[in-house]
C-alpha cells in the first residue's frame, strides 16, 4: 500500500484587476515547459545532475518522467501530469575505503542512491500528489526544491505571477487544538498565502474564511502574517478571531506555529507542519502509469476535503 503527500503549487497574480489566473492550460504549459527541459537534458546525453536541485549530504534532486495527458471524466476531457522525481547522488570515482586504490571510475551520470518518486499533478486544483516512500525530502527541503525546479519556467512564462507552494495539512489536527481546555496560551506565528482560483470554492469553510480569502485576494495580499504574544509572566486566555480564521486557511496555504500551557499546567507547542495530509493507495490490480495516476488523482480530491475545518 501507497503513501502520499500533496502539495499545493500557485501561480498567483500579482495584480489581480489586471492579470488572470493561469488556469489549467498555464499549469501544463508549465510541466510542459519542464519536460521539454528534462527531454533535452537525455538527448544532449547531459548529467541529470545538471537540472538538479543540490540537497543535503551530496544528494541531488530532479525532475526524471513527465507526461501530460487528456482522459475522459464526466465533466468532459480532464487534463492531468504524472511522471516521477529522482533523489540521487552522482557518483564519480569508488576507492578502496582502507588503501585508496581507486576501484571504479565512471562514465558519468552515475549513482549508488537512487530514489525514483512518483508524482501526480491535477492542473485544475492545482495540486501535486507525491509518493511519501523511502527517499522523499521533508517538508521544507521538498518544498524549496520543487521551488527551484520549476521557478525557472515560471518566470519565463509567467512574469506577472508569483510561484507559491505550500504542503496540505489535515484540518482534524486544528479541530483537535480549537476542542482543548487550555489554560493560556503564549505565543502565536502564522502566514498564508492568499488562494488563486475558485478551484476550492466547493470545499470551502465558514461564510467568515471565505471573506478573509476573498479580501486577501481582492487587495494584492501576496503574504498575511500573524503573530501575537501576551504580556511578560502571562498568558492570552485564547486565540483572537483572526488567528483561528488565518489556521483554517493555513491548512491550504502556510503554517501556523501555537505555544500554550495546558490545563495540567504543562507547555505544549502546536506545529501545522507536523500534521500533513496523508492518503493510503493500494492497487487492486496491475496498472498502467497513466491508469494508475488517474487512480491516484482521485486522492487529491479526498485530500482537500481533509484541509476543511468546520469553523
Amino acid at each position: 500500500m501507497a503513501i502520499y503527500k500533496f502539495y499545493n503549487i500557485q501561480l498567483l497574480p500579482i495584480d489581480t484587476k489586471k492579470v488572470s489566473e493561469v488556469g489549467v492550460d498555464g499549469y501544463c504549459r508549465l510541466f510542459e515547459a519542464l519536460s521539454n527541459q528534462v527531454n533535452a537534458c537525455k538527448e544532449n546525453g547531459d548529467k541529470l545532475s545538471s537540472i538538479a536541485f543540490p540537497m543535503r549530504g551530496g544528494m541531488f534532486f530532479a525532475p526524471y518522467s513527465i507526461t501530460i495527458t487528456t482522459y475522459p471524466s464526466k465533466d468532459g476531457d480532464s487534463r492531468l501530469v504524472y511522471g516521477s522525481f529522482l533523489k540521487f547522488d552522482d557518483v564519480n570515482e569508488v576507492v578502496d575505503t582502507n588503501s585508496g586504490e581507486l576501484l571504479y571510475k565512471s562514465k558519468g551520470n552515475s549513482s549508488s542512491k537512487r530514489y525514483d518518486l512518483e508524482f501526480v499533478f491535477d492542473p485544475e486544483q492545482h495540486v501535486m500528489a507525491i509518493h511519501h516512500t523511502a527517499g522523499l525530502p521533508t517538508r521544507n527541503p521538498l518544498i524549496e526544491a520543487l521551488k527551484s525546479i520549476l521557478e525557472g519556467h515560471a518566470a519565463g512564462l509567467f512574469k506577472n505571477h508569483s510561484l507559491e507552494i505550500e504542503e496540505l495539512t489535515a484540518a482534524e489536527s486544528i479541530k483537535i487544538f480549537f476542542e482543548k481546555n487550555l489554560f493560556g496560551i503564549k505565543s502565536y506565528d502564522g502566514y498564508v498565502t492568499f488562494s488563486n482560483s475558485g478551484s476550492f470554492d466547493e470545499f470551502a469553510e465558514s461564510a467568515i474564511v471565505k471573506k478573509a480569502e476573498k479580501e486577501l485576494k481582492d487587495k494584492n495580499v501576496g503574504k498575511w502574517s500573524s503573530k501575537y504574544s501576551s504580556f511578560k509572566g502571562s498568558l492570552m486566555s485564547e486565540l483572537p478571531e483572526q488567528a483561528k480564521v488565518q489556521m483554517v486557511l493555513a491548512a491550504r496555504y502556510g503554517n501556523v506555529e501555537v505555544s500554550y500551557t495546558d490545563e495540567n499546567g504543562e507547555k505544549h507547542k502546536y506545529v501545522m507542519e507536523d500534521h500533513p495530509v496523508r492518503e493510503f493507495y493500494k492497487e487492486e490490480k496491475q496498472l498502467g502509469r497513466r491508469s494508475r495516476a488517474i487512480e491516484i488523482k482521485n486522492l487529491i480530491v479526498r485530500a482537500i476535503k481533509r484541509t476543511v475545518s468546520k469553523y
